[in-house]
């Protein structure tokens, strides 16, 4: 007579959990402890274990061979469903082939990240993973880490100063300011002087960007607090007004690069010094050994380090 009474996982034992599943599928202890590498032996002092422990005998030897019982024919289905899933875990750490995958990779950048950084990248998985897609996602004012460490964004790429604890990163390049004008303003027809940076309105992008609140520190430091006259959202917008105006802007060197190839404007250094900043690429710890983050991270590296 079989007594059920309360079990715990650490009862069994790995092999035990797998003899159930094989037996279930196969019906025959022989076959079953083959495909386990165990001895028929081995496999059916194993069977007598689960049958004391679980109150159950299981399976039932028949003239077709081990036929299971009702809570027998349950346990196989869990124990085959719990090993698929163990096999599916292990199997989602294998190598990632980007020419096969059909991913979305998601990425925190700024206009000027996606002003910099989608050409290439685009072009990149246009050529090395075809069936992927990419969403450059707009970054938050608050807590940017929580879509990182949650896995909805895979990556963060620019300058941070709020993603530190909990988090990995890698120098992809060095940016430095520069002044932008129109091409013939008339206060810069011999190029940059402090009287002329001084006279001339300034409109920006909005502050609320971190390597951009530190070079305006650096300017009313040096005594140049300048006279704003347009403050606008993003900088995409500022090469039309640059080019139809006397408005002066600072502005990355990569970016200024990219707004002279559509509008004719001046690239010119600023009147003072201002700090550099490194562009980073961001993962959480996380997923460090996600194959695919891993990957794509790699990437980034490869077509923009310096």
């Amino acid at each position: 007579m079989y007594n059920m009474h309360i079990m715990h996982i650490g009862d069994f034992e790995f092999t035990e959990i797998r003899l159930i599943a094989e037996l279930s599928e196969l019906r025959k202890l022989a076959a079953a402890a083959a495909r386990l590498g165990l001895s028929q032996s081995a496999a059916s002092h194993a069977l007598g274990r689960l049958r004391k422990r679980t109150g159950d005998p299981l399976f039932i030897r028949s003239n077709a061979g081990f036929q299971p019982t009702p809570y027998g024919e349950r346990l196989g289905a869990a124990a085959r469903q719990a090993l698929n899933i163990l096999l599916d875990g292990f199997a989602s750490n294998e190598p990632f082939d980007p020419a096969q995958t059909t991913r979305e990779f998601n990425v925190y950048m700024s206009d000027v990240g996606q002003m910099v950084f989608l050409p290439k990248m685009l072009a990149f998985l246009t050529t090395e993973a075809p069936q992927a897609s990419l969403r450059a996602c707009p970054i938050p004012l608050e807590q940017p880490g929580a879509a990182l460490a949650s896995g909805e964004v895979d990556l963060a790429v620019g300058f941070f100063t709020n993603l530190a604890a909990g988090f990995h990163q890698s120098v992809l390049f060095r940016e430095r300011y520069v002044c932008v004008v129109r091409s013939d303003h008339p206060n810069f027809r011999s190029g940059m002087s402090a009287q002329a940076f001084a006279a001339s309105p300034r409109a920006l992008a909005d502050a609320s960007g971190m390597s951009h609140a530190v070079m305006e520190a650096e300017l009313r430091k040096n005594g140049f607090s300048g006279t704003t006259r347009l403050v606008v959202p993003q900088f995409m917008v500022l090469p039309l007004v640059i080019a139809s105006s006397d408005f002066l802007v600072i502005m990355p060197s990569r970016l200024a690069q990219a707004f002279s190839q559509l509008v004719p404007i001046k690239i010119l250094r600023p009147p003072v010094p201002l700090r550099p900043y490194d562009i980073r690429v961001y993962w959480h710890e996380r997923f460090n050994h996600d194959p695919a983050n891993r990957w794509f991270r790699r990437a980034l590296v490869q077509l923009f380090r310096e």
